[in-house]
């Protein structure tokens, strides 16, 4: 899976998702308009945090997003573990199946440890998901 096919697997979980993406304000798409998993699952995991159904515990100063409905949840931490691997190395690094594993971990799953969007996330999480996340997970609910 490149890159671009991923982003528009999002972009089918999360159609609002695109106006953000495609905002010129986007700082991870490249001059050049290129990017990588890394640049998709950081963007996105903003996006996931700040959406309609969280917003009764977060600042008053967000962008507030349209919630993404609980059938698609599942079908996006279904894709996330289907992508994760289990022993990540240098090496696995180095491939694309191995650079999408290590971006839905460390610029998806870490940010959104600590949010009430990661809280609220853990009941769609499989198993390598999960126990990734909770590695990082911190959670005390903020009103």
């Amino acid at each position: 899976m490149s890159p671009g096919d991923f982003l528009e697997l999002i972009f089918e979980i999360a159609p609002a998702f695109r106006a953000e993406w495609e905002s010129e304000d986007n700082l991870f798409v490249r001059d050049d308009g290129s990017y990588n998993f890394h640049s998709v699952c950081s963007k996105f995991s903003h996006y996931f945090i700040t959406q309609e159904k969280h917003k009764y515990a977060s600042r008053n100063d967000v962008m507030w997003n349209p919630t993404i409905a609980d059938s698609k949840l599942i079908y996006l931490f279904s894709l996330f573990e289907s992508n994760i691997e289990n022993i990540e190395t240098k090496e696995s690094l180095k491939t694309p199946e191995g650079s999408l594993s290590n971006a839905i971990c460390t610029c998806f799953l870490e940010n959104i440890s600590q949010t009430n969007a990661g809280e609220y996330a853990k009941g769609f999480m499989g198993k390598k998901s999960r126990a990734y996340f909770e590695q990082w997970h911190v959670y005390s609910k903020r009103l």
